[in-house]
């Protein structure tokens, strides 16, 4: 037959997408202890569960992420099954509910509640979007919470006043994905006669005594009060299962969720000689569920009754567990509690959690508190120093003076005793008391240490070698009793105890098997003491996002530069009648525009043919569309308003979801294994190597300044941008600095938010002063070079510069002030020291200095808006990224008018052109 004499077991648990955290881990580690230790006692046992893969959040999440579904919940398969892997959570068959044998069952049961008469069709009113043409499931449709009036919530909870409502309980609703707001409409859906079942419901709560009796009495409360009618249809667009004769109706999540777990059993059942029907269409197994206290409603209610109703077996257990705290309070992410079961690896070895939440699970709902101060004195003092320490004393000892030999048990009353309470340890476990398995399992230690100590074998093995042998033989089994105990809870440790034992796959019909006569391994240490545990500090809620960046040197090179900013807090909305007038304003003045010979078009025409690229100008692009439609598109109040300066400005520009982005970003050459998907498709696209792109940690946010990715794009429910303007060697500092300040004051105006420039200018890093020239000679080995010395009025300076060509008379110098950066890094030119840098303006033909001849030796030279001034040294190199300009005759940084307490900056010879 399929099944051995001892009725086997199937236990099942699910999780769904996201990362599992440590509060996920409570249950994995619950039920793996619970199949070990069934295991352990030779019982057939099924360990299955499932990735619950379907419905409205993995849509939503894929779509954000711009892959399909499937990507999204495969990746998310390969991370869970990570984490379970390196807590030792062993599970026979963990499969995922998009599954054909899942469909299967699905479309079955769901066949035969049909033909039982259990299942009928009702109109009911629902949210609808004409433009978007779907049904809004609740987190498609945000509006005005009906209890608090707090705007932008979403359709089932407000995130404000925690009320719960319907889509169509909203005010002022409107679609989340394109900001229409949506209409109510009827719809025609699947319902499942839950009513019907009320009288079996109860007697089932009521004759299962296995079920916690806090448990049973919720349920049966609910019971009472009158069950409804239950709707297991969604209309689509939808991932998960077309209902069968339906065109866009699907299954509801949770009716084909936990038939994932039959799917499961079937997955593990492919290459046995049984199916999943032998364990879910007949009585002989027995079928376990762990789940938490948050989902007791789907399966005590539904679950039990769908499955009673198509004629399955329904389950004999569901224990049910509380939730996690961490310090005593729930997990949060501001206090840094909230953890994935991958971070929490990096301050605890696995094996070691788990020991923790065994020594705090018991049959009860009770939530675990994760304290970090308990955990750690209790792995040191209880599993370390009892445990741990007495495993060592014993094996070390031996080993040390009787070469790892055993004889025989004189202590017989002894070990029947530590046996009798090992089977204590048993039944905590059948009984999912692993609190009080841990328990006893420590006083076991505790016996065997006091045995240990109070026999002294440390003198008796000079005075009476075989007597201590036999005490140490005694020992010995005390620790391979502990070492089958521990098993279910720490595997990793109870092999290397095993190993020292030299007694391989010990099971609990070895508890009543001595150990005798017998050559032990090797011993060794194998728990220590672990330091306290101190979680490193999350940023707190509202805390600043910094991104860093970089341009690779071969990009740099051709004159590329970036300029970011981080815009925070937007609420975008799909239009704005303001901003309509002013694209058709712009729009008007760009109708004749032509980028025929522009500069900073060639500019970027160059950097493509360098990189070898036939690709057009995003601004261009832009500009050409803009013409052509005699008016910009209309994405959203955000994109509209970069597009508008990136056309009108002929400068490439990107706009991303902030919270999208992993890590920093950078301006590279493209390697060809970078994960790319374009705007507005699903499917990966191979990237080129040795093109450029800008990328984070993990993909492309935009292939060369020309076509954006899908996993940052900007959406109605984005909250958090990075906006960027991409240059080339036709564009200044400030002409892309002016490029992207007017990007932000749009986005921020008609999107909200603030913005912040990310690496602007800091213009008060150059300290330019008035120097007066007080001596002037040759330089002795530069034909081109002066050697000056100039008054700072409270200390002098030596300068060289490089004006003998253009002032070849010094006396034509001597006695004038000019404008000096008074603090660039010292160097030498040619052997001579200069210590600082004047200006000068270049109009191509002549070159003449900054001439503040009403200023002191010593004013500050400044700019509106800026009056204190750095000291610092500066690089030459940090102080080249300043734009200087002559404009009728006068001097400017960065677009702003260059003076003195006493004056405007001018120069002599120049009028317009650049200064150096």
């Amino acid at each position: 037959g399929v099944f051995n004499p001892q009725n086997p077991e199937s236990l099942f648990n699910g999780q769904t997408n996201g990362p599992v955290h440590i509060g996920h881990m409570v249950e994995y580690i619950q039920t793996d202890i619970y199949v070990r230790f069934l295991k352990l006692a030779g019982k057939d046992v099924v360990y299955c569960g499932a990735d619950d893969t379907h419905g409205a959040p993995i849509e939503i999440n894929a779509s954000k992420q711009g892959i399909s579904p499937e990507e999204f919940i495969d990746h998310w398969w390969e991370e869970h099954k990570r984490d379970y892997d390196d807590y030792l959570v062993e599970f026979d068959s963990y499969y995922t509910t998009n599954s054909p044998e899942n469909r299967y069952y699905t479309e079955l049961i769901f066949k035969r509640l049909q033909e039982n008469g259990y299942i009928y069709k009702k109109e009911i009113e629902l949210t609808y979007c004409e433009k978007c043409k779907r049904y809004l499931p609740d987190r498609y449709v945000k509006g005005t919470c009906p209890n608090c009036g707090a705007p932008d919530q979403y359709g089932d909870v407000c995130e404000k006043c925690n009320a719960t409502h319907d889509t169509t309980d909203l005010l002022n609703p409107y679609c989340s994905i394109c900001g229409t707001p949506p209409i109510r409409k009827d719809s025609l859906h699947y319902f499942f006669k839950l009513g019907e079942f009320t009288d079996w419901l109860r007697d089932w709560l009521n004759n299962n005594h296995r079920l916690q009796p806090e448990i049973r009495n919720q349920i049966l409360t609910w019971v009472n009060d009158g069950l409804n009618d239950w709707c297991i249809s969604r209309d689509g667009p939808y991932f998960g299962f077309k209902i069968p004769g339906e065109e866009d109706k699907y299954f509801y999540v949770w009716l084909d969720a936990p038939i994932g777990y039959i799917a499961s059993t079937a997955n593990y059942a492919k290459d046995k000689p049984f199916t999943a029907d032998d364990y879910w269409q007949r009585d002989e197994a027995e079928i376990i569920h762990f789940i938490g206290k948050d989902i007791i409603y789907f399966h005590l209610l539904f679950w039990p009754a769908v499955l009673h109703g198509a004629g399955f077996h329904v389950p004999d257990n569901v224990v049910v567990h509380g939730f996690l705290t961490v310090n005593g309070e729930k997990m949060s992410k501001s206090r840094g509690t909230f953890l994935t079961a991958e971070e929490f690896k990096e301050y605890l070895d696995p094996e070691l959690l788990r020991f923790y939440y065994a020594a705090n699970l018991s049959h009860t709902m009770t939530d675990i508190d994760l304290d970090l101060k308990n955990l750690e004195g209790r792995i040191n003092n209880e599993l370390v120093a009892n445990v741990a320490n007495f495993v060592y004393r014993v094996m070390s000892f031996t080993g040390k003076n009787y070469e790892g030999e055993i004889r025989e048990i004189k202590d017989e009353a002894l070990i029947a005793e530590v046996n009798e309470k090992s089977m204590e340890v048993y039944k905590a476990f059948e009984g999912y008391e692993f609190r009080d398995a841990v328990n006893k399992i420590l006083e076991i230690s505790s016996m065997g240490n006091k045995y240990f100590q109070e026999n002294k074998p440390w003198e008796g093995v000079k005075t009476d070698r075989d007597q201590t042998q036999n005490v140490l033989t005694t020992c010995v089994n005390i620790v391979k009793n502990i070492t089958i105990m521990i098993k279910p809870i720490m595997p990793l440790f109870a092999e290397k105890i095993e190993a020292q034992l030299n007694k391989e796959d010990l099971t609990w019909a070895d508890i009543d098997s001595n150990i005798e006569n017998h050559k032990l391994g090797k011993a060794e240490i194998v728990l220590r003491k672990i330091d306290p545990i101190v979680i490193k500090e999350h940023e707190p809620e509202g805390a600043q996002r910094e991104i860093n960046f970089e341009i690779h040197k071969k990009i740099a090179k051709l004159g590329v530069d970036v300029k970011l900013a981080i815009i925070e807090g937007v609420n975008i909305k799909k239009s704005s009648s303001e901003l309509d007038r002013l694209k058709k304003q712009v729009a008007e003045e760009l109708k004749d525009v032509s980028v025929e010979g522009n500069p900073v078009i060639a500019a970027y025409n160059d950097i493509y043919k360098k990189f070898k690229v036939d690709v057009e100008n995003s601004s261009v692009h832009l500009l050409k569309l803009v013409q052509e439609n005699s008016g910009f598109p209309t994405i959203n109040t955000a994109v509209d308003s970069y597009n508008i300066v990136s056309a009108k400005r002929l400068v490439s520009a990107g706009l991303h979801d902030l919270d999208n982005i992993k890590g920093d970003v950078r301006l590279t050459v493209t390697q060809g294994n970078e994960l790319y998907i374009p705007l507005g498709e699903t499917e990966r696209v191979k990237v080129q190597p040795g093109k450029f792109a800008i990328v984070d940690d993990e993909k492309v946010l935009c292939w060369l300044d020309v076509k954006q990715g899908q996993h940052t794009k900007i959406g109605m429910d984005s909250r958090n941008l990075l906006l960027y303007v991409q240059g080339n060697a036709a564009t200044n500092t400030l002409y892309l600095e002016d490029a992207i300040t007017e990007m932000c004051e749009l986005i921020t105006k008609y999107a909200g938010g603030t913005y912040r420039l990310l690496n602007a200018i800091d213009i008060s890093a150059a300290n330019i002063k008035v120097a007066k020239v007080v001596e002037i000679k040759d330089h002795p080995g530069a034909d081109k070079l002066y050697v000056l010395k100039i008054d700072l009025g409270d200390e002098q300076k030596q300068l060289c510069a490089g004006l003998k060509p253009f002032y070849p008379d010094p006396n034509d110098l001597l006695g004038k002030h000019l404008a000096v950066v008074t603090n660039l890094q010292p160097t030498k030119l040619r052997g001579e020291l200069s210590e600082g840098m004047l200006l000068a303006g270049d109009d191509g033909v002549n070159v003449g200095i900054l001439n503040p001849q009403k200023s002191k030796p010593g004013d500050q030279v400044y700019v509106d808006g800026e009056t204190e001034y750095k000291t610092d040294l500066i690089e030459v190199g940090d102080f080249m990224k300043y734009t200087f300009e002559a404009r009728d005759g006068k001097a400017y940084l960065m677009g702003r008018q260059m003076r003195t307490d006493s004056e405007e900056i001018t120069l002599e010879k120049v009028v317009n052109g650049r200064i150096r």
